[in-house]
């Protein structure tokens, strides 16, 4: 399969099947991923994995006290919010892997900034390189990624920031591809740009 195939061909998936993914296999898929691009000395991300029901429900509990904290919840009936429990405790027990993926944010404002596109980068290798093995990945950036008590919770250090929490799985339900706007569209020459601005 072509490189472009692979990256029109790739699905955000949230439908999971329960069935295991071997650790050997996450590994691969790890080092794969880490081919990314960076700029620094090295790699700047980091990946905490939770796998075992008791690292899942951790994690669980941690994402339904940021929720309370800030407020995500107001408003939610006692019936709404027991509904919300039991759907998250659902697909935090069956989906097998859960990966925290963070970036190191050490010196300036432009390091930082290179780091954490660093960081996308390697979250993208990974998608690709799992879709290859037919396994789907989902993305999150959720409210509680930004909650400080989050990250102690969820043992991330002080110097490095949630870039996503990602769901991998094999996948129940493949999506359909989202239509894509032609190039067209969103790409202008310079020149373009400065008559328009001079006329304007």
């Amino acid at each position: 399969m072509s490189i472009d195939n692979i990256i029109k061909e790739r699905r955000t998936v949230r439908s999971l099947k329960k069935d295991p993914i071997a650790m050997d296999k996450l590994a691969s898929l790890l080092e794969t991923a880490s081919y990314a691009p960076f700029h620094s000395k090295d790699e700047p991300w980091r990946v905490i994995t939770i796998t075992s029901t008791e690292e899942k429900m951790h994690m669980l509990s941690a994402v339904l006290s940021s929720f309370e904290r800030l407020g995500t919840l107001d408003g939610f009936t006692k019936e709404k919010y027991e509904q919300l429990v039991e759907s998250y405790k659902a697909y935090f027990l069956d989906t097998p892997i859960h990966l925290i993926i963070t970036s190191v944010l050490d010196g300036d404002a432009k390091k930082q900034f290179e780091s954490k596109a660093a960081t996308c980068a390697f979250i993208q290798n990974l998608q690709l390189a799992a879709w290859t093995e037919g396994i789907g990945v989902s993305w999150r950036t959720n409210s509680y990624n930004f909650d400080k008590e989050f990250q102690k919770e969820m043992c991330v250090p002080y110097n490095q920031t949630i870039v996503g929490v990602l769901h991998l799985g094999y996948p129940k339900v493949i999506p359909r591809v989202k239509v894509r706007a032609q190039p067209e569209v969103w790409t202008q020459s310079l020149s373009k740009l400065k008559n328009n601005k001079i006329s304007s």
